[in-house]
């Protein structure tokens, strides 16, 4: 059963499902020329191919000199002064280690349109870890604390996120388009990922763990793609609210407390994920939301299996439920208005 909190400052609000907490807002396209025939035809110029600066950082190696930067082995010291250096199509490496306020950084990190931030990718940014956060006046729910805030086109690959602050956000996208693959956002306070504004992000690979609240929340008229991400040991793995209409595509959501919370007036497309062993539900409906768990004519195949209540809890206000083409147990389905084939 749903407690609603009383709202805090700047009209954020809380809901709060046994102790987990899920922050959600309320508001939320053949010429032929026969004269050229025997001339010599004129050469065209060369196109230079696009050049990708590769700008390397290691927080224990490293100066923070106009002179380094663009060798392995001389290297900057900071991703924050390698940020100042960079410019569309920089690509910042980081070498293994950790990198926080004790090694230099400070907070948040604000990636440039453009810039890709690249640790290790093959291991999911194992051993290369971004650990603290600073202040961020967001434009949609006031003053947060983030660790990264990526910008148009950037793309965020192989790092370990995490931001200790008790209400900390590993990676806050607002109202930008970033790519966030092969990472690991862990241990933040509240969320791994948090999506709002008119955020389109591509969330791909990661690996998105032991996170305070959630592991990714999504809000006023967020969407994108989430794709192929281990979501785990978390209060609730997907916390989709707003006007969101996210893509969910191909992640395991298992080992939360409630593995999808979907509520206000989303709309989020669900399709071929596994939501196994939450603790509680596997997915939750409340408000006016309506997921899509498939139609007449695209199955959901969205597999529910050992969610220790339900596998589908529906409160929602809104139309008929439909759940087509799902693995799920029928005694494990509740709501009054739900239709499943």
């Amino acid at each position: 059963m749903l407690n609603p909190l009383k709202p805090v400052a700047l009209a954020l609000f809380a809901f709060s499902l046994g102790g987990c907490i899920f922050i959600v807002n309320p508001n939320e396209g053949p010429v032929t020329d026969n004269s050229s025939i025997g001339r010599e035809s004129p050469q065209l110029p060369k196109r230079t191919p696009a050049f990708k600066q590769i700008l390397y950082v290691d927080s224990t190696q490293g100066t923070d000199t106009p002179s380094a930067g663009e060798g392995e082995t001389q290297p900057f010291r900071t991703i924050a002064y390698a940020l100042t250096q960079s410019s569309p199509g920089t690509v910042i490496q980081l070498a293994p280690g950790e990198y926080s306020a004790e090694t230099g950084e400070t907070f948040p990190l604000k990636i440039k349109p453009g810039v890709t931030l690249r640790g290790n990718e093959r291991q999911q940014g194992e051993g290369v870890v971004i650990i603290g956060g600073g202040d961020y006046l967001s434009p949609t729910w006031g003053k947060q604390k983030v660790t990264l805030l990526p910008g148009d086109r950037t793309e965020i690959a192989g790092v370990t996120v995490t931001n200790p602050d008790q209400s900390g956000t590993g990676i806050w996208v607002e109202s930008t388009n970033p790519k966030i693959r092969n990472s690991t956002p862990t241990k933040n306070g509240r969320e791994g990922i948090f999506v709002t504004g008119t955020g389109t992000p591509m969330i791909e690979n990661n690996r998105i763990f032991e996170n305070g609240g959630n592991g990714i929340s999504l809000t006023h008229e967020a969407a994108g793609e989430i794709r192929d991400n281990v979501i785990e040991n978390t209060g609730f793995g997907l916390a989709i609210g707003g006007k969101s209409t996210p893509l969910v595509v191909n992640n395991q959501i298992r080992d939360n407390i409630d593995g999808l919370v979907i509520s206000h007036s989303s709309r989020p497309i669900l399709r071929d994920n596994a939501i196994s062993n939450n603790s509680r539900d596997g997915l939750v409906a409340i408000g006016e939301s309506q997921p899509d768990l498939g139609t007449e004519t695209v199955s959901g195949k969205n597999t529910f299996k050992n969610n220790q209540r339900y596998d589908i809890h529906n409160t929602a206000k809104a139309p008929t439920l439909r759940v087509v083409g799902n693995q799920l147990d029928d005694t494990r389905v509740i709501g009054a208005e739900i239709q499943l084939q």
